[in-house]
């Protein structure tokens, strides 16, 4: 007599992780920012990924539109919007699906129970999965490097005016009368560019700060035991799907991870103990 099958788990209901917290203030606070100009970079960055998710489906329609088109078989309006959306939605699967297998390393005994599931089974916990990593706010590490790149350009301007600025103030304390008038009109010059580097360089803060934030973000998100037990799951069930799909490839799989060594202490990071008494 074989055990009954567990059931998937189901995505838990979770609130946004984009409601606001302390790591906006803090990583603001460490990087001279203000809080609301990193909540705004926040929303900057959010709106570009945006931007080219629409962008996206718009090509994706077009390319439908003209696909029809060359076939003889056109589409009307509402055919191309909902096949557009479709392909989009797959493409965004996809993405979710390599995400998952980056963010989630199931230990063996969730790989191990995985092998006895069904595909049906197997299924329904990555789609759990998925729609939770859905919920999590977009990545910004593609906006780190030029984000760092320009604060650290414009903490070096604000840096060398500083410099300046001081040296033509001591300068002027020293001069002679009939060389002051001179030091001064250099030194407003430079009051007024030191000002706005620091402007230009608060802005450039806010954008590091806000890349940061979103790191601490998602860590936060993702250290939640109830998220962190559906991915654990769902990337077992990944990989179990995967290795059917190859053909026998889920014994050497299972034997790599049954493999004793330093990097198994890490393989519970998503979730610990979240394979035994769960499926997969």
């Amino acid at each position: 007599m074989t055990a009954p099958t567990p059931p998937a788990p189901s995505a838990p209901r979770l609130r946004s992780p984009i409601a606001p917290c302390p790591d906006v203030v803090a990583t603001a606070a460490r990087l001279g920012a203000d809080a609301g100009a990193v909540w705004a970079a926040l929303d900057e960055f959010d709106a570009v990924l945006l931007r080219r998710a629409q962008r996206r489906r718009v090509d994706v329609r077009a390319l439908l539109a003209e696909l029809a088109a060359r076939d003889g078989e056109p589409l009307d309006e509402a055919g191309l919007e909902a096949e557009a959306e479709r392909v989009c939605g797959q493409e965004d699967q996809e993405r979710l699906a390599a995400e998952l297998r980056r963010l989630a390393t199931p230990d063996a005994t969730a790989i191990r129970t995985a092998r006895d599931c069904s595909d049906a089974l197997l299924e329904r916990c990555c789609q759990a999965a998925v729609d939770v990593l859905a919920t999590l706010p977009h990545s910004l590490a593609e906006f780190e490097p030029g984000a760092e790149r320009r604060h650290g350009a414009a903490r070096a301007v604000r840096d060398g005016l500083a410099k300046r600025e001081a040296e033509v103030t001591r300068l002027l304390e020293e001069a002679g009368w009939w060389r002051r008038r001179g030091w001064r009109r250099e030194l407003a010059g430079l009051h007024r560019d030191r000002q706005a580097a620091e402007q230009r360089l608060r802005v450039a803060a806010a954008r590091v700060a806000a890349v940061r934030a979103r790191y601490a973000q998602r860590a936060a998100w993702l250290a939640r035991p109830d998220v962190a037990r559906v991915l654990a799951v769902g990337a077992a069930a990944l990989r179990a799907l995967a290795a059917r799909a190859e053909g026998g490839a889920a014994t050497a799989e299972l034997a790599v991870v049954d493999r004793p060594g330093p990097d198994r202490s890490r393989a519970g990071r998503a979730g610990s103990g979240s394979g035994s008494g769960a499926c997969p």
